[in-house]
Protein backbone atom coordinates (compact mmCIF):
# COMPACT_ATOMS: atom_id res chain seq x y z
CA UNK A 1 0.00 0.00 0.00
CA UNK A 2 1.32 3.46 -0.93
CA UNK A 3 2.45 5.78 1.85
CA UNK A 4 1.85 9.52 1.55
CA UNK A 5 4.99 11.60 2.19
CA UNK A 6 4.28 15.33 2.42
CA UNK A 7 7.12 17.89 2.43
CA UNK A 8 6.42 21.51 3.36
CA UNK A 9 8.98 23.72 1.69
CA UNK A 10 10.55 23.51 -1.75
CA UNK A 11 14.03 24.80 -1.09
CA UNK A 12 17.52 23.30 -1.05
CA UNK A 13 16.86 20.98 1.90
CA UNK A 14 13.91 19.43 0.07
CA UNK A 15 16.01 19.09 -3.08
CA UNK A 16 18.69 17.24 -1.09
CA UNK A 17 16.07 14.94 0.42
CA UNK A 18 14.52 14.14 -2.96
CA UNK A 19 17.98 13.44 -4.35
CA UNK A 20 18.60 11.02 -1.46
CA UNK A 21 15.29 9.25 -2.09
CA UNK A 22 15.65 9.17 -5.87
CA UNK A 23 16.27 5.77 -7.42
CA UNK A 24 15.56 3.83 -4.22
CA UNK A 25 12.83 1.22 -3.98
CA UNK A 26 9.89 2.67 -2.08
CA UNK A 27 6.11 2.93 -2.14
CA UNK A 28 5.99 6.64 -1.37
CA UNK A 29 3.62 9.08 -3.00
CA UNK A 30 5.51 12.34 -2.50
CA UNK A 31 3.90 15.79 -2.46
CA UNK A 32 5.87 19.02 -2.02
CA UNK A 33 4.22 22.29 -0.98
CA UNK A 34 6.23 25.41 -1.87
CA UNK A 35 5.14 29.02 -1.49
CA UNK A 36 7.38 30.23 -4.35
CA UNK A 37 6.62 29.62 -8.00
CA UNK A 38 10.20 28.30 -8.35
CA UNK A 39 11.02 25.01 -6.63
CA UNK A 40 14.21 23.29 -5.46
CA UNK A 41 16.82 25.66 -6.89
CA UNK A 42 20.32 26.47 -5.69
CA UNK A 43 20.03 29.63 -3.60
CA UNK A 44 23.82 29.79 -3.25
CA UNK A 45 23.99 30.88 -6.90
CA UNK A 46 21.38 33.65 -6.71
CA UNK A 47 24.01 36.39 -6.81
CA UNK A 48 25.40 34.91 -10.04
CA UNK A 49 21.94 35.12 -11.59
CA UNK A 50 21.52 38.69 -10.37
CA UNK A 51 24.93 39.60 -11.80
CA UNK A 52 24.00 38.09 -15.17
CA UNK A 53 26.71 35.43 -14.85
CA UNK A 54 24.29 32.51 -14.62
CA UNK A 55 20.80 31.64 -15.86
CA UNK A 56 17.90 30.63 -13.58
CA UNK A 57 17.55 27.34 -15.44
CA UNK A 58 21.02 26.26 -14.33
CA UNK A 59 20.03 26.59 -10.66
CA UNK A 60 17.67 23.61 -10.82
CA UNK A 61 18.81 20.95 -8.34
CA UNK A 62 16.60 18.04 -9.37
CA UNK A 63 16.61 17.37 -13.07
CA UNK A 64 13.63 15.95 -14.91
CA UNK A 65 13.89 12.36 -13.63
CA UNK A 66 14.13 13.31 -9.96
CA UNK A 67 11.41 15.95 -10.23
CA UNK A 68 8.98 13.38 -11.63
CA UNK A 69 9.12 11.44 -8.38
CA UNK A 70 7.13 14.13 -6.57
CA UNK A 71 4.02 16.24 -7.13
CA UNK A 72 4.77 19.93 -6.61
CA UNK A 73 2.19 22.40 -5.36
CA UNK A 74 4.14 25.52 -6.29
CA UNK A 75 2.95 28.97 -5.27
CA UNK A 76 1.02 27.39 -2.38
CA UNK A 77 1.42 28.39 1.25
CA UNK A 78 0.81 25.89 4.05
CA UNK A 79 -1.12 27.66 6.81
CA UNK A 80 -1.81 24.98 9.43
CA UNK A 81 -0.67 21.47 10.37
CA UNK A 82 -3.30 19.22 11.93
CA UNK A 83 -1.29 16.47 13.58
CA UNK A 84 -4.36 14.60 14.84
CA UNK A 85 -6.00 14.36 11.42
CA UNK A 86 -2.65 14.07 9.65
CA UNK A 87 -3.33 16.78 7.14
CA UNK A 88 -2.05 20.23 6.20
CA UNK A 89 -4.35 23.13 5.40
CA UNK A 90 -3.15 25.53 2.69
CA UNK A 91 -4.18 29.08 1.88
CA UNK A 92 -7.20 28.90 -0.39
CA UNK A 93 -8.73 25.99 1.53
CA UNK A 94 -6.86 23.05 0.00
CA UNK A 95 -5.99 20.22 2.39
CA UNK A 96 -3.26 17.64 1.82
CA UNK A 97 -3.17 14.40 3.83
CA UNK A 98 0.02 12.67 4.95
CA UNK A 99 1.32 9.52 6.55
CA UNK A 100 4.76 11.04 7.05
CA UNK A 101 5.46 14.77 7.20
CA UNK A 102 8.73 16.64 6.62
CA UNK A 103 8.92 20.32 7.59
CA UNK A 104 11.57 22.10 5.50
CA UNK A 105 10.41 25.69 5.81
CA UNK A 106 13.89 27.21 5.74
CA UNK A 107 14.60 30.62 7.22
CA UNK A 108 13.88 34.31 6.90
CA UNK A 109 16.00 37.43 7.19
CA UNK A 110 16.48 38.71 10.73
CA UNK A 111 15.29 42.26 10.05
CA UNK A 112 16.80 45.09 12.12
CA UNK A 113 14.40 47.28 14.14
CA UNK A 114 13.87 50.06 11.60
CA UNK A 115 10.88 52.39 11.46
CA UNK A 116 10.13 51.94 7.76
CA UNK A 117 6.54 50.70 7.55
CA UNK A 118 4.79 51.76 4.35
CA UNK A 119 8.05 52.71 2.61
CA UNK A 120 8.76 50.99 -0.71
CA UNK A 121 12.24 50.04 -1.89
CA UNK A 122 13.22 48.05 1.22
CA UNK A 123 13.80 44.44 0.28
CA UNK A 124 15.45 41.12 1.15
CA UNK A 125 17.50 38.87 -1.12
CA UNK A 126 16.34 35.30 -0.68
CA UNK A 127 14.65 34.13 -3.87
CA UNK A 128 14.75 33.99 -7.65
CA UNK A 129 11.85 36.42 -7.69
CA UNK A 130 14.01 38.89 -5.78
CA UNK A 131 16.65 38.66 -8.53
CA UNK A 132 14.01 39.35 -11.19
CA UNK A 133 12.71 42.35 -9.25
CA UNK A 134 16.19 43.81 -8.69
CA UNK A 135 17.06 43.44 -12.37
CA UNK A 136 13.86 45.30 -13.27
CA UNK A 137 14.70 48.08 -10.77
CA UNK A 138 18.19 48.63 -12.13
CA UNK A 139 17.01 50.74 -15.07
CA UNK A 140 15.32 53.35 -12.88
CA UNK A 141 17.34 53.30 -9.64
CA UNK A 142 20.93 54.33 -9.03
CA UNK A 143 21.95 53.86 -5.40
CA UNK A 144 21.71 50.57 -3.50
CA UNK A 145 22.70 49.99 0.13
CA UNK A 146 23.09 46.47 1.47
CA UNK A 147 22.87 46.06 5.25
CA UNK A 148 25.05 43.13 6.29
CA UNK A 149 28.68 42.31 5.52
CA UNK A 150 28.32 38.55 5.79
CA UNK A 151 27.97 36.06 2.96
CA UNK A 152 24.38 37.00 2.02
CA UNK A 153 25.11 40.73 2.02
CA UNK A 154 28.28 40.51 -0.04
CA UNK A 155 26.62 38.22 -2.59
CA UNK A 156 23.73 40.67 -2.95
CA UNK A 157 26.12 43.61 -3.26
CA UNK A 158 28.14 41.86 -5.97
CA UNK A 159 25.03 41.18 -8.03
CA UNK A 160 23.65 44.70 -7.63
CA UNK A 161 27.01 46.20 -8.55
CA UNK A 162 27.05 44.14 -11.75
CA UNK A 163 23.53 45.39 -12.54
CA UNK A 164 24.81 48.96 -12.51
CA UNK A 165 23.81 50.13 -9.04
CA UNK A 166 26.21 52.35 -7.12
CA UNK A 167 26.41 49.90 -4.23
CA UNK A 168 27.43 50.44 -0.61
CA UNK A 169 27.69 47.71 2.02
CA UNK A 170 26.81 48.74 5.55
CA UNK A 171 28.13 46.46 8.33
CA UNK A 172 27.98 47.06 12.07
CA UNK A 173 31.17 45.04 12.67
CA UNK A 174 34.57 46.53 11.90
CA UNK A 175 35.50 43.87 9.30
CA UNK A 176 33.67 41.80 6.72
CA UNK A 177 32.54 38.21 7.27
CA UNK A 178 33.50 38.47 10.93
CA UNK A 179 32.04 35.03 11.70
CA UNK A 180 34.32 33.27 9.20
CA UNK A 181 37.38 35.53 8.85
CA UNK A 182 39.78 37.31 11.16
CA UNK A 183 40.35 41.06 10.93
CA UNK A 184 43.21 40.85 8.43
CA UNK A 185 41.35 38.40 6.18
CA UNK A 186 38.26 40.61 6.25
CA UNK A 187 40.31 43.69 5.36
CA UNK A 188 41.98 41.89 2.45
CA UNK A 189 38.55 40.85 1.16
CA UNK A 190 37.34 44.43 1.49
CA UNK A 191 40.27 45.87 -0.49
CA UNK A 192 39.70 43.40 -3.31
CA UNK A 193 35.96 44.12 -3.45
CA UNK A 194 36.62 47.86 -3.43
CA UNK A 195 38.74 47.45 -6.55
CA UNK A 196 35.65 45.86 -8.13
CA UNK A 197 33.55 48.96 -7.44
CA UNK A 198 31.89 48.31 -4.07
CA UNK A 199 31.94 50.86 -1.24
CA UNK A 200 31.82 50.07 2.48
CA UNK A 201 30.74 51.70 5.73
CA UNK A 202 31.88 49.56 8.65
CA UNK A 203 31.31 49.82 12.37
CA UNK A 204 28.00 51.63 11.98
CA UNK A 205 24.34 50.95 11.25
CA UNK A 206 21.16 52.64 10.03
CA UNK A 207 19.73 55.27 12.36
CA UNK A 208 16.78 56.34 10.21
CA UNK A 209 15.26 56.01 6.74
CA UNK A 210 14.26 58.97 4.58
CA UNK A 211 11.53 58.75 1.98
CA UNK A 212 9.54 60.80 -0.49
CA UNK A 213 6.13 59.89 -1.95
CA UNK A 214 6.27 56.56 -0.17
CA UNK A 215 9.65 55.44 -1.59
CA UNK A 216 13.04 55.33 0.12
CA UNK A 217 15.43 58.13 -0.83
CA UNK A 218 18.23 57.94 1.71
CA UNK A 219 19.65 56.78 5.01
CA UNK A 220 21.08 58.47 8.05
CA UNK A 221 23.74 56.33 9.75
CA UNK A 222 24.55 56.08 13.44
CA UNK A 223 27.86 57.72 12.54
CA UNK A 224 25.94 60.78 11.36
CA UNK A 225 26.69 60.26 7.67
CA UNK A 226 23.87 60.50 5.14
CA UNK A 227 23.72 58.13 2.15
CA UNK A 228 21.52 58.35 -0.95
CA UNK A 229 19.51 55.14 -1.34
CA UNK A 230 16.93 54.03 -3.92
CA UNK A 231 17.08 50.37 -2.86
CA UNK A 232 17.80 49.08 0.64
CA UNK A 233 18.56 45.36 0.83
CA UNK A 234 18.50 43.71 4.24
CA UNK A 235 20.95 40.82 4.62
CA UNK A 236 21.29 40.84 8.39
CA UNK A 237 21.45 37.14 9.19
CA UNK A 238 18.72 34.51 9.22
CA UNK A 239 16.05 33.21 11.59
CA UNK A 240 14.61 29.68 11.24
CA UNK A 241 10.96 29.58 10.13
CA UNK A 242 9.35 27.80 13.07
CA UNK A 243 5.91 29.40 13.14
CA UNK A 244 4.07 26.65 11.29
CA UNK A 245 5.56 23.91 13.46
CA UNK A 246 5.05 25.84 16.69
CA UNK A 247 1.43 26.50 15.70
CA UNK A 248 0.92 22.74 15.51
CA UNK A 249 2.35 22.30 18.99
CA UNK A 250 5.74 20.92 17.94
CA UNK A 251 8.67 21.78 20.19
CA UNK A 252 10.57 24.80 18.91
CA UNK A 253 13.43 26.84 20.27
CA UNK A 254 15.56 28.83 17.83
CA UNK A 255 14.62 26.11 15.35
CA UNK A 256 12.27 23.13 15.26
CA UNK A 257 13.67 20.69 17.80
CA UNK A 258 14.67 17.31 16.33
CA UNK A 259 16.96 14.45 17.33
CA UNK A 260 19.96 13.20 15.35
CA UNK A 261 17.66 11.29 13.01
CA UNK A 262 15.67 14.44 12.20
CA UNK A 263 12.64 13.25 14.21
CA UNK A 264 10.40 15.61 16.16
CA UNK A 265 8.69 14.36 19.30
CA UNK A 266 5.69 13.32 17.16
CA UNK A 267 6.01 10.01 15.30
CA UNK A 268 6.46 10.28 11.51
CA UNK A 269 6.94 14.06 11.68
CA UNK A 270 10.42 15.39 10.84
CA UNK A 271 12.23 18.67 10.24
CA UNK A 272 15.28 19.33 8.10
CA UNK A 273 17.48 22.18 6.94
CA UNK A 274 17.68 25.76 8.17
CA UNK A 275 14.45 25.46 10.16
CA UNK A 276 15.75 22.53 12.25
CA UNK A 277 17.66 22.50 15.53
CA UNK A 278 19.69 19.61 16.96
CA UNK A 279 20.79 20.18 20.56
CA UNK A 280 21.62 23.90 20.48
CA UNK A 281 22.71 24.12 16.85
CA UNK A 282 20.88 25.38 13.77
CA UNK A 283 22.23 24.97 10.25
CA UNK A 284 22.90 27.44 7.45
CA UNK A 285 25.48 25.61 5.32
CA UNK A 286 24.73 23.19 2.50
CA UNK A 287 27.12 20.44 3.69
CA UNK A 288 25.32 19.56 6.95
CA UNK A 289 21.93 19.82 5.26
CA UNK A 290 23.01 17.24 2.67
CA UNK A 291 24.01 14.94 5.50
CA UNK A 292 20.68 15.55 7.24
CA UNK A 293 18.91 14.60 4.00
CA UNK A 294 20.79 11.31 3.73
CA UNK A 295 19.93 10.43 7.34
CA UNK A 296 16.27 11.40 6.91
CA UNK A 297 15.89 9.44 3.67
CA UNK A 298 16.93 6.28 5.52
CA UNK A 299 14.59 7.11 8.40
CA UNK A 300 11.61 7.63 6.09
CA UNK A 301 12.34 4.30 4.36
CA UNK A 302 12.82 2.54 7.73
CA UNK A 303 16.39 1.63 6.85
CA UNK A 304 19.29 1.34 9.25
CA UNK A 305 22.20 3.74 9.11
CA UNK A 306 24.34 6.15 11.05
CA UNK A 307 22.64 9.13 12.72
CA UNK A 308 23.53 12.72 11.93
CA UNK A 309 26.90 13.66 13.39
CA UNK A 310 27.66 17.16 14.63
CA UNK A 311 30.96 18.61 13.45
CA UNK A 312 32.67 21.82 12.43
CA UNK A 313 31.89 22.28 8.75
CA UNK A 314 34.22 24.52 6.74
CA UNK A 315 32.94 27.56 4.89
CA UNK A 316 33.82 27.53 1.19
CA UNK A 317 32.54 30.19 -1.17
CA UNK A 318 33.38 32.62 -3.92
CA UNK A 319 32.33 36.28 -3.90
CA UNK A 320 32.92 38.38 -7.01
CA UNK A 321 35.48 35.81 -8.16
CA UNK A 322 37.31 35.84 -4.81
CA UNK A 323 37.84 32.43 -3.21
CA UNK A 324 37.25 32.23 0.54
CA UNK A 325 37.79 29.20 2.74
CA UNK A 326 37.52 29.05 6.51
CA UNK A 327 37.73 26.02 8.79
CA UNK A 328 38.24 25.26 12.42
CA UNK A 329 39.25 27.64 15.20
CA UNK A 330 41.13 30.91 14.66
CA UNK A 331 42.65 31.06 18.13
CA UNK A 332 44.99 34.03 18.60
CA UNK A 333 46.71 32.33 21.56
CA UNK A 334 47.92 29.37 19.44
CA UNK A 335 50.85 29.29 17.00
CA UNK A 336 50.20 31.25 13.79
CA UNK A 337 51.60 30.91 10.26
CA UNK A 338 50.81 33.65 7.74
CA UNK A 339 51.24 34.19 4.02
CA UNK A 340 50.52 37.69 2.74
CA UNK A 341 50.65 38.76 -0.90
CA UNK A 342 48.76 42.07 -1.24
CA UNK A 343 49.70 42.41 -4.91
CA UNK A 344 47.96 39.13 -5.72
CA UNK A 345 45.18 39.87 -3.19
CA UNK A 346 46.04 36.70 -1.22
CA UNK A 347 45.93 36.18 2.53
CA UNK A 348 46.43 32.79 4.20
CA UNK A 349 46.51 31.99 7.91
CA UNK A 350 47.05 28.62 9.57
CA UNK A 351 46.62 28.06 13.31
CA UNK A 352 48.53 25.26 15.06
CA UNK A 353 48.39 23.86 18.57
CA UNK A 354 50.43 20.91 19.84
CA UNK A 355 51.58 20.03 16.31
CA UNK A 356 48.01 19.82 15.10
CA UNK A 357 46.26 22.17 12.72
CA UNK A 358 43.21 23.67 14.44
CA UNK A 359 42.22 26.48 12.06
CA UNK A 360 42.64 27.91 8.57
CA UNK A 361 41.52 31.13 6.86
CA UNK A 362 42.20 31.56 3.14
CA UNK A 363 41.29 34.63 1.09
CA UNK A 364 42.01 34.87 -2.62
CA UNK A 365 43.52 31.37 -2.81
CA UNK A 366 41.73 28.29 -1.41
CA UNK A 367 44.46 25.83 -2.44
CA UNK A 368 44.65 23.07 0.15
CA UNK A 369 41.44 24.08 1.90
CA UNK A 370 39.79 20.67 1.78
CA UNK A 371 43.01 19.04 2.99
CA UNK A 372 43.30 21.51 5.87
CA UNK A 373 39.74 20.67 6.90
CA UNK A 374 40.64 16.97 6.91
CA UNK A 375 43.72 17.63 9.05
CA UNK A 376 41.61 19.62 11.49
CA UNK A 377 38.84 17.02 11.62
CA UNK A 378 41.24 14.09 12.04
CA UNK A 379 43.50 15.91 14.55
CA UNK A 380 46.49 14.64 12.56
CA UNK A 381 50.04 15.33 13.76
CA UNK A 382 51.55 17.75 11.21
CA UNK A 383 55.13 17.87 12.54
CA UNK A 384 56.58 16.29 9.39
CA UNK A 385 54.42 18.47 7.12
CA UNK A 386 55.08 21.79 8.82
CA UNK A 387 57.72 23.18 6.41
CA UNK A 388 55.40 23.05 3.40
CA UNK A 389 52.04 23.15 5.16
CA UNK A 390 51.16 26.64 3.94
CA UNK A 391 51.36 25.57 0.29
CA UNK A 392 48.96 22.62 0.32
CA UNK A 393 49.09 18.83 0.39
CA UNK A 394 51.39 18.17 -2.59
CA UNK A 395 54.10 20.63 -1.58
CA UNK A 396 53.94 19.65 2.10
CA UNK A 397 54.23 15.93 1.37
CA UNK A 398 56.99 16.45 -1.21
CA UNK A 399 59.03 18.49 1.26
CA UNK A 400 58.40 15.91 4.00
CA UNK A 401 59.58 13.11 1.70
CA UNK A 402 62.69 15.08 0.74
CA UNK A 403 63.51 15.69 4.38
CA UNK A 404 63.18 11.99 5.18
CA UNK A 405 65.52 11.02 2.33
CA UNK A 406 68.06 13.62 3.40
CA UNK A 407 68.00 12.25 6.92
Amino acid sequence: MASKLLIIGAGMATACLLQSLSGRDHNLVITVIGDERDCCYNRVMLSSVLAGEETPENLDMLGAACAKEAKFLAGTRASHIDLEKKQVLCDGGTTVAFDQLVIATGSQVARPPLDCSGIEGIREFRSLQDTRDFQAMAAKNKHAVVVGGGLLGLEAAHGLNKQGFVTTVLHRNTHLMNRQLDVEGGKQLQRTLERGGLSFRLGTSVASVQSARGHITGLELQSGEALPCDLLVLATGILPNTQLAAGAGLASDRGIVVDNRMRTEVADVYAIGECSQIDQQCFGLVAPIREQAAVLAREILRQRGEPFQQQEWPTQLKISGIDIYSAGELDDSAEQIFLRDPGAAIYRRLVIRDNRLIGAALVGDKNGGTWYAELIQNKQDIADLRSGLMFGRNVAQAMANAAQKAA
